[in-house]
């Protein structure tokens, strides 16, 4: 097996250099490449500098991913073993990529290759439809499982990491800064309450995580999953479809499509104002996710994410209880509540005091809130 000098030098990754260095059967012996003499291809398919590497692994007939890290992947192989125990590492039906090998020193892991397009090509290639029902048949089998690995991420976690999204925002645009600033306000009045109905989250389950393996849908990428609501999740996937019917009007429709299908699949399992406002969050979120792409008319294309997304904050909003809102548009009190006793009691009350009653209730009623 030759080294793989193509391979970024990184130090933070030392599955990386290691892999770079000795080459991937000599560095992860535990896939047993060295038994059968096949050549391995390597293709660098994702690369954050200092934090994590995925490469495409190709051996004869398998294929498969590895993936390094410069944070210690255990909670992430813990995951894909808990969820090959709960089925989902099968052949058939909703399910994640088997874990393969990892190594614990070398902070690298191999994990199985789903092949199938991803959500986000299937609205592209005019079936929305079809998308949409992928990532609702996943929400609600995650809704089920009992895995309760990883740390808590809900509102309060999106809350906190907003401060960093406008703040890089700001910093490239005032205009831009100043409509994400007033957007997270808006969002922090109306923060949805943790009712405790936490469960498994991918915690960025974008229409490109999503893939359609056939008979059913396959999640890739979980280096941020959770413990969180199942708005979260169908927020982030909401966010990607609003991202390409608003930013590629010739994908419109069928991002749409998409979104009513997976909508009318996941009735009665969401929550709306809790979806709503994590359908903002995740749009704020993919505005800051807009620098990377380097265009010119990103502020164009950002205010238009960030004024979807405050739409969406707005109807997250809580609206006052209907009783609450009646008991204020009638304050009996003083004269007005003693005249309507006296009508009530054994004599009936004069046209005089008739009068007086209904004007007093008109003016209580013109000045309630």
């Amino acid at each position: 097996m030759r080294p793989t000098a193509a391979l970024p030098d990184d130090p933070r990754l030392p599955g990386l250099v290691a892999i770079r260095d000795r080459g991937l059967a000599r560095a992860i012996p535990a896939l047993g490449l060295e038994r059968g003499g096949e050549a391995v291809e390597l293709v660098l398919c994702g690369y954050h500098p200092g934090a994590r590497a995925t490469l495409d692994a190709r051996v004869g007939q398998r294929r498969f991913a590895v993936k390094a890290f410069a944070d210690d992947p255990a909670p992430e192989a813990a995951l894909y073993q808990a969820l090959g125990a709960a089925g989902l590492a099968g052949d058939s039906g909703a399910r994640v990529p088997p874990l393969l090998a990892w190594d614990h020193e070398l902070r690298v892991l191999a994990i199985g290759w789903l092949e199938g397009p991803t959500t986000h090509q299937l609205v592209k290639q005019g079936q929305g439809r079809r998308a949409g029902e992928l990532a609702a048949q996943w929400v609600r089998r995650t809704a089920s499982l009992p895995v309760k690995l990883g740390l808590p991420f809900g509102a309060a976690g999106m809350l906190h990491e907003m401060r960093g999204w406008i703040g890089t925002l700001g910093t490239a645009d005032l205009s831009v800064g100043a409509a994400a600033r007033a957007l997270a306000e808006l969002l922090a009045r109306t923060e949805p309450r943790d009712d405790g109905a936490a469960g498994l989250v991918h915690g960025t389950l974008y229409a490109r995580h999503i893939l359609d393996v056939g008979d059913g849908p396959g999640v890739i990428d979980w280096h941020r999953f959770g413990q969180g609501p199942a708005e979260l999740d169908a927020g982030m996937f909401l966010a990607t479809l609003s991202r390409l019917r608003l930013l590629h009007e010739s994908h419109a429709a069928e991002a749409l499509r998409a979104e009513q299908a997976f909508l009318e699949e996941t009735r009665g399992l969401l929550d709306e104002r809790a979806l709503a406002w994590h359908r903002a969050a995740a749009l704020l979120q993919l505005t800051e996710r807009l620098l990377t792409a380097g265009r010119g008319d990103w502020p164009v294309r950002a205010h238009a994410l960030l004024g979807e997304a405050t739409g969406l904050a707005e109807r997250a909003a809580p609206r006052p209880p209907a009783a609450r809102r009646k008991r204020a548009a009638f304050p009996f009190g003083g004269p007005a509540l003693e005249l309507v006793l006296q009508a009530l009691s054994t004599r009936p009350a004069t046209p005089e005091e008739l009068d007086q009653i209904r004007k007093l209730l008109s003016e209580g009623h013109d000045g309630a809130p």
